[in-house]
């Protein structure tokens, strides 16, 4: 079980074998209070609370300053980023897949030492393009 503030996750990675236990307790859970919903993940089912998502949390932040005026960039190797991947592909964003699987991101990466490789680059090009300017991240 893993706390996350208004949600929690239940995980099963080392025990695959208590999967169906685990999505049969989440949905039990969903039917008794309906204002939570299921966010089904790799080897884990996020309990949250409904129309809560990591699209609505980019959406939310693009409006506020720092964000606001700036190009989304979000990177995931999850279903729960689905959602987020969405939000920044509407509004013209950078959306990034790290890993195999279908995904509506438009770029991906094949790992976590890829994305590590491809911040240092971007942030390296970013600082060469704009000597003798103001930059911000």
């Amino acid at each position: 079980l893993e706390i996350k503030g208004m949600a929690f996750a239940l995980h099963y990675r080392q025990a695959m074998q208590h999967e169906q236990d685990v999505m049969r307790l989440a949905e039990q859970s969903v039917k008794r209070f309906p204002g939570l919903a299921l966010q089904p993940g790799k080897c884990v089912v996020e309990i949250k609370p409904l129309g809560i998502d990591k699209g609505a949390a980019i959406r939310d932040f693009m409006q506020q300053a720092p964000f606001a005026g700036c190009i989304p960039v979000f990177i995931g190797d999850d279903l729960t980023d689905e959602k987020g991947f969405a939000v920044v592909n509407a509004m013209q964003g950078i959306s990034i897949k790290v890993g195999e699987g279908s995904s509506q991101a438009r770029f991906r990466l094949n790992n976590v030492e890829a994305v590590y490789h491809w911040l240092e680059r971007t942030l390296l090009r970013l600082k060469q393009d704009n000597v003798g300017k103001e930059f911000r991240l």
